[in-house]
């Protein structure tokens, strides 16, 4: 039998360090390394979620509204110029750049998963992976084929999904989309620059220009 002294905290106290981090369950992470050098970013737009609408306050004070219709949120997110806000009808993404709320449906999907770079924004799903594009305010759905996503990320005009057949490189004020096969050739890491993308596999480099949109492979067991 085994005796202690009573906790001296109270009950809502106790309640709450063993609640679940339901943030965590939305945050993606990459299974892949990430060599790439962020900057800091500072967000500078903010979200008000109203009983009646939800409410986008862009870096020029400017208070951009949307209508829940019914639509409940779930998770929310800013970072750099935009900012995410899932409900359970849509997906919902606002930019400093343009000032309108851009809304992607989903269908029969009920896992979600985010990661959010300065001006793109990603949600993985168990079907397929959709991309915020700040620049344009527009989505991009890309359908999953057999496939897991390893890797999504952002760094100012260039964005990056890797799946384990697949590698997209992203132009976002462009929206140019430039896409490879690395099956049996699977993705290891991975790292942004300022114009170039270099995806490393186990025997080869894949390099991403995007001041010429070209692929370079270059063998590195030789």
């Amino acid at each position: 039998m085994t005796s202690g002294n009573a906790s001296l905290l109270d009950r809502e106290t106790r309640n709450h360090l063993y609640e679940n981090d339901v943030r965590k369950k939305y945050i993606f992470e990459d299974t892949i390394s990430d060599r790439t050098s962020y900057p800091f970013l500072e967000t500078n737009i903010s979200l008000l979620l109203g009983d009646y609408s939800f409410q986008a306050v862009n870096r020029d004070g400017i208070r951009i509204s949307y209508s829940k219709r019914g639509e409940n949120g779930q998770y929310h997110e800013c970072k750099g110029d935009i900012c995410l806000l899932l409900t359970d009808r849509n997906f919902l993404a606002i930019s400093n750049d343009v000032g309108d709320w851009s809304k992607a449906s989903f269908f029969s999907e009920e896992r979600f998963m985010t990661k959010l770079g300065n001006k793109a924004a990603f949600v993985v799903t168990e079907r397929a992976v959709y991309m915020f594009n700040g620049y344009l305010n527009e989505w991009t759905r890309i359908g999953l084929e057999s496939e897991s996503v390893t890797a999504v990320s952002n760094k100012n005009e260039l964005a990056l999904i890797v799946t384990s057949k697949r590698v997209f490189f992203f132009q976002l004020p462009s929206a140019l989309v430039t896409e490879i096969s690395v099956f049996a050739k699977p993705i290891r890491r991975y790292e942004i620059r300022a114009s170039t993308i270099e995806c490393i596999s186990y025997d080869r480099v894949f390099q991403f220009d995007s001041r010429h949109d070209l692929v370079t492979e270059m063998r590195t067991d030789r």
